[in-house]
């Protein structure tokens, strides 16, 4: 066993306005409050731009509703993803987009992919391989080929996981769902930044 770091306390609130109904988590109880406020603030920012970026301002009809999950809430690192969900009246469907934010609590820092490996490890072509192999392993059905993750990709991180997710059509049918990616750590360790925000790996065993 060992010792756990640092968690953050998380409200759920309520976002009600017309044609929008949404939860989303509100982080309390941080030592450093301004660092507190600034993961809110994050937080309520890429939710905004959310809601905007499923046309809610353009389509008079669109309703809106979403909720969040937490993923990770240890070793002072904080995996949110938040799902807001849009239809239009007379679509044949709704569509769903997911968010993932990765904090860390004692900077406030929003991490991306390549925060998290060794510089020029080539990571990228790592997680690209695994990638691959199970798309081939699971038959998914793709729109188009896929050839590489983005730099900007978007990911969340678990105990045991780094997760990589795609949009909906971004790779595969609407029926598909949104694609997503587990890899163990173990898969990932020979090129995973110990001294990053994955550190609790070396020390988890």
């Amino acid at each position: 066993m060992i010792k756990e770091e640092g968690k953050a306390k998380i409200e759920k609130r309520k976002l009600i306005r017309h044609r929008i109904g949404l939860t989303y988590p509100d982080i309390i109880g941080l030592d450093n409050e301004d660092i507190q406020q600034a993961i809110n603030g994050t937080i309520q920012e890429e939710i905004y731009k959310m809601i905007i970026e499923q046309g809610y301002e353009e389509d008079y009809t669109k309703e809106i509703w979403g909720d969040y999950k937490v993923e990770l809430n240890e070793y002072n690192l904080l995996s949110v993803l938040i799902y807001i969900h849009s239809y239009s009246k007379g679509a044949a469907h709704g569509l769903t987009a997911l968010k993932a934010i990765n904090f860390d609590l004692q900077s406030g820092k929003t991490y991306e992919l390549a925060d998290l490996f060794i510089k020029n490890s080539g990571y990228v072509n790592k997680i690209n391989e695994l990638i691959k192999e199970e798309m081939v392993e699971k038959d998914i059905p793709m729109l188009v080929e896929f050839e590489t993750i983005d730099k900007k990709q978007d990911f969340y991180l678990t105990k045991e996981a780094l997760t990589v997710f795609f949009q909906l059509y971004e790779y595969t049918p609407y029926a598909y769902g949104i694609p997503e990616f587990g890899i163990p750590y173990n898969e990932l360790e020979d090129i995973v930044n110990k001294q990053g925000p994955l550190k609790f790996i070396a020390t988890s065993k």
